[in-house]
């Protein structure tokens, strides 16, 4: 089976659409590939974006237990329940965010030039997103020189720390700009926030706070995160109260479908997605912790029952006989494609503050996320999930020590990126391995989820030197060569 590399294969067609040409446009200027406004640029690169988080990352959802395959497929050692990566599994990936970084980089660079400092702040979000998620999936890559055309053909590779400390910065700035009077954006052709500056301004935050959670683990970084989180107190935006997701207004026609949707269904209405089944995993876990969240995020099959698959196993069932994607996660054609759930945003506020970095109630920030999580899938209410006696997974108040707090913490985020933002999850698990848990695929040739991905063989085609500079080669690098912020 060669579902692994078909997957990446087919990202270049999912997410690449746009005012780019080719993989050199990371070296061409982006100024003099276009005239087109701020306004229209940005809100075509967002909606690319939201394609590019909703259906890129269907792997990790394999990797952390959310997805498995179908029983109806076979398995191979070049598959995604194997871990197998060569040089060609992100390249698909890895030119398409400079695609999409190059329309930010142009609409910062005209919003500018213009004083529409609503855009400016829009683009350099945007940015600071996309460059981390690079960093979160090769760690050194090209940013100080990305996107300078000429200037720089070969671009060098930045330290992933000097990256997210300049990315921290942009991300404060972008706030301010956003607090501006003169910030004016366009409620149509934002596809995001819809001219809220407010939204804008909270979801800049809670990123630069997904920023900084990621790096407690990197010894002798704690002054320098709490230097960073008193800046955003300062501010005064706080942080997202809300699901945060780009709509351009998705409808059931060709080339409109809601991205996820567009995965599942095609226009008649067919669901046509045979390969990915429910984790057995994900249901059992919740079926033993009183979880009711597993009836909105799979489906049931004929019987009343839901039956998941296990990655790499063998026996899983057929895929008539397994559970699809429930109402919850695949809501309707025309649902927003999310980039960040409030759920994360409390939860990332509730481990800040169990570290000492955030003066809220961790178990209030606690409370809303898994709430937050309840809401957006249409579970009703999580009280009575969250205080169950003595359930230091889901009762946040049952837990005694750091550890435990810690791990309740992002065993709920880790359920509420399900099937929505599974890269998080996998950063999770990376710099914590937690929840500690999560399956290791049976058929793996090493008893450990890869750290990243490999570099791109379009990279060892064009920019050699400062590939070769990162160290890295052999065919099992992904297993041993890790994120700056991993411990």
């Amino acid at each position: 089976m060669k579902k692994l590399l078909m997957i990446f294969t087919l990202v270049a067609s999912v997410v690449l659409p746009g005012c780019n040409k080719d993989y050199y446009d990371i070296n061409q200027n982006p100024n003099s590939a276009s005239n087109a406004s701020a306004e229209l640029v940005i809100s075509n690169a967002m909606k690319t974006t939201a394609a590019f988080q909703t259906v890129t990352f269907q792997i990790q959802n394999e990797w952390m237990g959310y997805w498995a395959p179908s029983g109806s497929y076979a398995q191979s050692a070049t598959d995604g329940a194997s871990y197998f990566e060569n040089d060609l599994t992100g390249d698909g990936i890895w030119t398409a965010y400079y695609r999409n970084l190059e329309d930010y980089d142009y609409v910062e660079k005209a919003a500018t030039t213009t004083s529409q400092y609503y855009y400016v702040a829009a683009a350099k979000t945007m940015k600071a997103l996309a460059f981390s998620q690079l960093v979160d999936l090769f760690n050194n890559v090209p940013y100080s020189q990305a996107l300078q055309g000429t200037a720089a053909l070969t671009p060098k590779y930045d330290a992933g720390i000097d990256i997210y400390t300049a990315l921290s910065t942009e991300l404060g700035t972008a706030v301010t700009l956003f607090q501006r009077a003169d910030a004016i954006g366009s409620p149509t052709q934002d596809v995001f926030f819809h001219g809220d500056n407010v939204k804008w301004a909270q979801f800049a935050n809670s990123l630069r706070l997904r920023l900084l959670m990621r790096q407690t683990e990197i010894a002798g970084r704690s002054a320098y995160i709490q230097t960073e989180m008193n800046k955003i107190v300062a501010n005064g935006a706080g942080f997202l109260t809300t699901d945060a997701g780009v709509n351009p207004g998705y409808s059931n026609s060709t080339g409109k479908l809601n991205p996820f949707w567009g995965f599942c269904y095609n226009t008649a209405g067919t669901f046509t997605q045979d390969f990915w089944r429910a984790a057995q995993y994900q249901i059992t876990w919740q079926t033993a912790n009183n979880d009711t969240r597993y009836k909105r995020q799979y489906a049931p099959i004929g019987n009343g029952t839901w039956v998941g698959t296990v990655a790499g196993g063998t026996g899983n069932p057929v895929g008539s006989l397994s559970s699809t994607f429930g109402p919850g996660t695949l809501k309707s054609v025309a649902q927003d494609a999310i980039m960040m759930t409030a759920a994360e945003s409390y939860l990332l506020q509730a481990e800040a503050s169990l570290r000492g970095f955030l003066a809220v109630s961790a178990q209030t920030m606690f409370d809303n996320g898994v709430q937050a999580s309840f809401t957006y899938l249409g579970s009703g209410s999580s009280a009575a999930y969250t205080s169950q006696l003595g359930n230091k997974q889901t009762n946040y108040a049952a837990c005694g020590t750091f550890a435990e707090r810690l791990a309740c913490i992002i065993r709920q985020r880790y359920l509420a990126h399900n099937s929505i933002t599974p890269l998080e999850a996998w950063a999770d698990y990376r710099r914590l391995k937690l929840p500690a848990d999560v399956p290791i695929s049976p058929s793996a040739p090493t008893p450990s989820i890869p750290f990243r991905f490999q570099y791109p063989r379009s990279e060892a085609q064009t920019n050699s030197a400062n590939l070769n500079a990162q160290g890295v080669s052999g065919a099992t690098y992904h297993f041993t060569a890790k994120i700056f912020w991993m411990p």
